[in-house]
């Protein structure tokens, strides 16, 4: 049986459920971000959260896979298929 399809009201629902749930987000915690500090802002915990910022992942990346991941599937596809090869053509020169 085929997955059901979602209307065009239905999406329009979800998308403005969606908006209300970011605006309730932004309204909690709007009261905390809208009080005035009176003391000053010690420069270390600026360091430390400039370096929260920059080791952040980029927002418009929608995957992120290790390098290292990568290249060991990789290796493990090319094992895999010279085996798979080599086997092929010891049979083909064994029946032939």
């Amino acid at each position: 049986m085929g997955k059901k399809r979602k209307t065009r009201q239905q999406k329009i629902i979800l998308q403005l459920k969606r908006k209300l749930a970011v605006q309730q987000t932004k309204e909690t915690l709007s009261p905390k971000q809208l009080e005035a500090r009176q003391e000053a802002i010690p420069s270390k915990s600026l360091s430390e959260t400039q370096k929260k910022l920059s080791t952040k992942k980029p927002s418009n990346m929608v995957f992120y896979y290790d390098p290292r991941l990568i290249k060991r599937d990789i290796l493990k596809t090319l094992i895999l298929s010279l085996a798979l090869i080599s086997f092929q053509l010891m049979l083909y020169l064994r029946l032939r």
